[in-house]
């Protein structure tokens, strides 16, 4: 229990450090986000338009540039974390084979990753909720949240996964961009004329139609949020699969108590 304790809390703390080095990442979420959304408020076509919002059970006559600048901020958001759980995974790979190698639990390190994703994802949600707040007439603020919160966490899963499973970087900021491009763009309801068959199964579908429920209308979308949920679980457990997986064939090779302490000492030295 204690060396399972131990792990937590060193993974843990390593995991905040890199999110707080990661200055690319932070400067993003922290300007990045409010420009985003500023320019998308001064450019975006302004119009009265009919648009479906399927967690509401409605069809609402909405302000275009609005829904433009909501569409934006989910895709800007969740394209951010993606990024920002895909480095912090793929460079704390050293780091997570010390560890097992020195002998500290895998379940102790999946949770601080899990929880580390949870944290992350909580505080840019409740960021980007604030920022749309203060731009749009928004009806109901805490189950935006909660919305963005599902979308966030499902993309940051999607960056835990590739960082456990890929090799390279480039490959993980590919991925994670096309994927967003195509799934945020598909299911932007400022730019897409006709629903295509297979769109509700794309990630961000339940996320972003109970965010326009939420911002919108005054209806609690929380039974159509269990459609991006669904997503959320599936990504969390192969992304926690590929990250055991990979921690047993760091434990496979068997290490003395001898070894264990010059694997412990090693660790204490990486900054």
């Amino acid at each position: 229990m204690t060396s399972r304790l131990t792990g937590f809390g060193v993974m843990l703390g390593s995991m905040v450090v890199s999110h707080l080095r990661n200055r690319l990442a932070m400067a993003l979420a922290v300007f990045f986000l409010p420009l985003w959304l500023v320019l998308v408020r001064v450019s975006a076509y302004s119009s009265v338009l009919p648009f479906s919002v399927k967690a509401a059970g409605v069809r609402a006559l909405l302000n275009s540039n609005q829904v433009a600048q909501l569409a934006g901020m989910v895709n800007a958001v969740t394209t951010v974390i993606g990024f920002m759980m895909f480095m912090t995974t793929i460079k704390a790979r050293e780091m997570d084979r010390r560890l097992v190698l020195a002998g500290y639990s895998r379940w102790g390190l999946l949770g601080a990753r899990f929880t580390s994703l949870m944290a992350v994802a909580a505080v840019l949600s409740l960021y980007t909720a604030l920022l749309l707040y203060l731009s749009l007439p928004v009806r109901q603020f805490w189950w935006l949240a909660v919305s963005l919160l599902a979308a966030t966490v499902t993309y940051g899963a999607l960056g835990l996964m590739l960082g456990s499973l890929l090799r390279g970087e480039l490959e993980g900021f590919f991925i994670v961009i096309m994927v967003s491009l195509v799934d945020a763009g598909m299911q932007n309801p400022t730019v897409k004329v006709v629903d295509l068959p297979g769109l509700d199964a794309l990630p961000l579908h339940g996320a972003l139609q109970s965010a326009l429920a939420s911002a919108f209308t005054p209806v609690a979308p929380g039974g159509y949020m269990m459609r991006t949920l669904v997503w959320c679980a599936g990504t969390v457990a192969v992304a926690l699969a590929a990250f055991c997986l990979r921690a047993r064939s760091y434990g496979a090779v068997l290490w003395t108590p001898s070894d264990r302490e010059s694997a412990s000492a090693a660790l204490s030295s990486v900054p």
